[in-house]
């Protein structure tokens, strides 16, 4: 999410960028995570924000019961003075996950300090990049490959969201378009963004080709496109090459802190990040056989490096 962005909604400020959040001028005691969790509800103002989607968010890497993320948001409702009944900030979707359901607007730094309110600043800083992350689409007519198309698409959105001068789709906006062969420039217009990443995995000589483009959504014409063969290049060299090509073409400039972030691995094992990416496609089938699967490909992951804190 943007790091350098202030956010009002009724009578609160919320500075992303050191993480506070004010009501008059007098800052509101919050824990880092709850802060957290409020930073991505906001920034995603209007939009189903999956719980799942939330804990990896805010507990990256860590397996945390659902109820430490139920606590947090109690403790935000608390601290606005919100009704779970009747909401006036955060609604709860039952079974999903949460929705920030009052009006934002981004407003200039200054702003966060109650003073000198001038609407014509506000729109300082909305023309940061949006992109959104279509969901890969297997056209390999084998629903084995089904867990990479997905796992793709997440760790894209994933690693292109620790940016700070780039706006990412949340996986919840995007959901919708699964399965689905759309006009990425339709779709980036129904979603409000700046350009639209699509990609597609096919059969080419018994081995996968995973094709990928970048769209401009205001034109429709492709800023960058290439395909890459799964057998010469491994999917953690492929997922590293797409997302530094999206981000030069965006002409977008890291910090030596973001370029460590996004350039993260937890495993230079490629045959265990792919068995990792599938047994998580079986796990979230939430059912007793996709565990079980999912139990036998963490397994593998981690024969195949002991070391792998993810599996």
């Amino acid at each position: 999410m943007p790091h350098n962005l202030c956010y009002e909604f009724g009578p609160y400020h919320l500075n992303v960028s050191k993480r506070v959040l004010t009501c008059a001028g007098e800052t509101i005691a919050l824990t880092p995570k709850a802060t957290e969790i409020l930073a991505i509800l906001v920034t995603n103002a209007g939009q189903l924000v999956e719980k799942d989607e939330l804990l990896q968010a805010v507990w990256p890497d860590t397996f945390v019961e659902e109820s430490n993320l139920a606590q947090n948001v109690f403790i935000l409702r608390k601290a606005l003075g919100d009704d779970r009944a009747v909401p006036s900030y955060i609604e709860t979707v039952t079974r999903r996950g949460y929705r920030f359901i009052a009006s934002v607007r981004v407003v200039d730094l200054e702003e966060c300090n109650g003073e000198d309110l001038r609407p014509e600043v506000v729109t300082s800083e909305i023309q940061l990049p949006v992109i959104a992350v279509l969901p890969f689409l297997n056209s390999t007519e084998d629903a084995d490959w089904e867990y990479l198309a997905d796992g793709l698409t997440d760790n894209l959105i994933n690693d292109l969201s620790r940016v700070s001068k780039l706006r990412v789709m949340s996986h919840s906006a995007v959901a919708r378009f699964r399965a689905k062969d759309v006009d990425p420039q339709q779709a980036g217009n129904e979603l409000g963004s700046t350009a639209v990443l699509v990609g597609r995995l096919n059969l080419r000589n018994s081995r996968i080709a995973i094709g990928v483009e970048l769209v401009n959504a205001s034109t429709g014409w492709q800023m960058w496109g290439e395909s890459f063969d799964s057998e010469s290049q491994d999917i953690l060299q492929i997922q590293d090459v797409i997302t530094r090509q999206v981000l030069a073409t965006l002409k977008l400039q890291l910090s030596g802190e973001e370029e460590k972030r996004v350039t993260a691995r937890y495993t230079e094992n490629a045959e265990a990040y792919q068995s990792y990416l599938e047994g998580r496609y079986h796990w979230s089938k939430y059912t007793r056989t996709g565990i079980n699967k999912a139990i036998g490909h963490f397994r593998h992951a981690i024969g195949l490096d002991p070391n792998y804190a993810l599996s």
